[in-house]
């Protein structure tokens, strides 16, 4: 399946060529080093494909049919988001950080595009989510998503210690602006996102936010406390999901944390 741990070769040669036309020769080098691929294989794989409209063959250059890849985009940007009323809250319940997490963008993205706001606000007492091996590479994509998309997220981290320091230094920017500040008011187990009047609320066992922050009070680096976070994680216990539409209470929320964070004025 395309861009998923399970693959095969035709996802493999359409991921390679998804981001620009190719020669046929480099093609088969990548797919020789990666899958042990043959030429003659590979001609194969590349013949299906064109003969499903999902690639075009040009002389010596591999591309992908733009109109394939327009269907695809049309279908996936399709997926709605939830629908809840004012007041309206909806409670969901995982024992998996990995399901929880991509439970999480699933919900995230679409309510990105169906809000008319540009601005989406996090609080996480410590950010481990961003270093869990597993989810890594969903969680760098997402975060360079909002130069991407031109959209701005303003992350309040609780937590002050060097680990957290990390997390800022490597993922600030223009568009990700960071804040290291704990709030006495909001709960150590509650990972929150804010986007318009929609608040989303990632509530861990008290047992496992506890043990966290006690990893990250050790003043170690976040490469030392991780595999120790990793464990944590793989017993969780259950997780809360909250997803609720409460335009008062997420004002109020927004203006908590935005208290160090610059707005650039809308041009």
């Amino acid at each position: 399946m395309l861009f998923s741990t399970a693959k095969n070769a035709e996802d493999h040669v359409v991921e390679l060529v998804a981001n620009d036309r190719t020669t046929i020769k480099s093609l088969h080098a990548r797919l020789d080093k990666e899958r042990a691929l043959s030429l003659r294989a590979m001609y194969k794989v590349i013949n299906k494909l064109v003969d499903a409209g999902v690639l075009l063959k040009v002389g010596k250059q591999v591309m992908v049919d733009q109109e394939w890849a327009k269907r695809v985009g049309e279908m996936l940007n399709s997926a709605s988001a939830p629908l809840l009323s004012d007041g309206e809250r909806a409670v969901y319940t995982f024992i998996s950080v990995e399901h929880l997490d991509a439970f999480w963008k699933t919900v995230v993205l679409p309510l990105e595009q169906s809000t008319s706001a540009r601005e989406v606000f996090f609080y996480n007492p410590h950010n481990f989510w961003a270093y869990l091996p597993t989810r890594k590479e969903s969680e760098d994509a997402y975060y360079r998503h909002f130069e991407n998309t031109k959209r701005y997220g303003f992350f309040t981290v609780g937590g002050h210690s060097g680990a957290d320091a990390e997390f800022k230094r490597e993922y600030q920017s223009d568009f990700l602006q960071t804040d290291l500040r704990n709030i006495a008011s909001l709960r150590k187990t509650d990972h929150i996102t804010i986007i318009g009047p929609i608040i989303i609320t990632v509530r861990l066992a008290k047992e496992v936010a506890e043990r966290i922050d006690k990893l990250y009070r050790l003043e170690k680096s976040m490469k030392d406390i991780l595999p120790e976070i990793v464990r944590i994680c793989q017993k969780p216990g259950k997780i809360r999901f909250v997803l609720e539409n409460n335009p008062v209470k997420a004002g109020k929320l927004k203006k908590i944390l935005a208290r160090n964070f610059y707005f650039k004025r809308p041009e």
